[in-house]
C-alpha cells in the first residue's frame, strides 16, 4: 500500500467551484467521520478536528482541550524515511488552517485531504 505521504500531487484538470469544493470537503469530513471539535495543543501548536463521537470529542466536551496531542503522536510513530515530508505537512497545514480560508481551492482541498488521511488512516 503506498503511504499517503509519497503519493504525487495531481494538478487539478479543470476549475473547481466553492460549491464543489465546499461539497468535496463535506464529503471528505463524512468519510473520516469528523465532527465540530477542534483540538488545539498551546504545547506543540498543533490542532485539528478530532472524529465525530470519538474518545478526544468526549473529553473535549466534558473538559476543555485535555489529553496528549494526536499529532504529535502520530509524527513520533511515523518512519524516519517519511519523517520530514510528515513535518512539511503539518507545518503547511497549521500554517494554511490556523484561520479558516476565506476563499477555499483545490490546493487547500488536497492539503486538508492529505492531512487528514495521514492522521487517522496510516
Amino acid at each position: 500500500m503506498i503511504n499517503v505521504l509519497d503519493m504525487e500531487y495531481v494538478e487539478p484538470t479543470r476549475p473547481y467551484s466553492q460549491n464543489e469544493l465546499n461539497d468535496m470537503r463535506h464529503n471528505l469530513y463524512r468519510q473520516i467521520r469528523l465532527g465540530k471539535e477542534k483540538a488545539t495543543h498551546n504545547k506543540c501548536n498543533h490542532f485539528y478536528l478530532v472524529k465525530e463521537n470519538g474518545k478526544k470529542e468526549k473529553e473535549i466536551r466534558e473538559n476543555g482541550n485535555m489529553g496528549n496531542c494526536s499529532v504529535c503522536w502520530k509524527l513520533s510513530k511515523t518512519p524516519v524515511e517519511s519523517k520530514y515530508k510528515a513535518l512539511d505537512l503539518v507545518k503547511a497545514y497549521c500554517t494554511d488552517f490556523y484561520n479558516e480560508p476565506l476563499q477555499f481551492s483545490y490546493n487547500l482541498y488536497d492539503l486538508e485531504n492529505v492531512f487528514y488521511k495521514w492522521l487517522y488512516f496510516e
